[in-house]
């Protein structure tokens, strides 16, 4: 199942990026929420843990933000969406892990100070909706970032989180500089791949979290107990 699965998304991947450079644009339209929409699946399907409906819940509203910003006139529309899916994972986030860890947003602070500096003189009146978006992404990893080290949560998790939403942020950067700074004429490819990559590293910090302990991960905690 899970095969068939990964098959269909790298297909309907590449079935995008090769409509995007074909221009047909209805089957780029129709293709691209589908490897967002398999891992809404796969994360549904998961154990029960606090990240799993937040979550799903970023990753349903993604998919919608595909659809929406593919559109022509659709770009603060699709925003959005991928802003309130941000939300959705830093809510997901803190609710597994509380504790603050202010230094660990210093790295993303400064991510989301650079980039509102580049790119806020091309935004014209987007300014205001393009700022919150960078605020929203920059929380998004340092809550991601929150994950490691917590109590109750085995180490993969902190690290799938962290690597996916870095890697979203990078897809959203290239973004921005090809929008409001610098275009870039070849971003179309990269910006989905680390789109892609960083969704799925989001989705499997939810599974590997609602993963049920095995025998020998049980006994210490058992033992700690006491």
């Amino acid at each position: 199942m899970w095969a068939a699965g990964c098959i269909l998304a790298l297909v309907a991947g590449a079935g995008h990026l090769a409509a995007e450079s074909a221009g047909a644009t209805l089957w780029a339209l129709l293709a691209k929420p589908i490897p967002v929409l398999l891992l809404l699946v796969w994360v549904a399907l998961a154990g029960d843990s606090a990240l799993r409906w937040p979550l799903a819940g970023g990753l349903a509203l993604s998919a919608v933000g595909d659809v929406l910003i593919q559109r022509p006139g659709g770009f603060l529309a699709g925003l959005a969406f991928f802003l309130a899916a941000h939300l959705a994972y830093t809510s997901g986030f803190w609710r597994a892990s509380p504790k603050l860890h202010t230094a660990r947003a210093l790295p993303f602070l400064l991510f989301g100070s650079l980039m509102g500096y580049w790119i806020t003189p091309g935004t014209a009146g987007m300014a205001i909706p393009v700022g919150a978006y960078i605020l929203a992404i920059s929380a998004m990893m340092w809550r991601a970032a929150a994950l490691n080290g917590a109590p109750r949560l085995e180490p993969l998790v902190g690290r799938l989180a962290t690597a996916g939403a870095i890697l979203f942020a990078a897809s959203d950067s290239l973004i921005a500089i090809h929008r409001f700074a610098a275009p870039i004429a070849w971003s179309d490819p990269p910006i989905m791949i680390l789109y892609w990559l960083g969704q799925t590293g989001i989705a499997a910090s939810a599974v590997a979290a609602g993963r049920a302990p095995t025998e020998g991960e049980a006994r210490p905690a058992a033992g700690g107990a006491r």
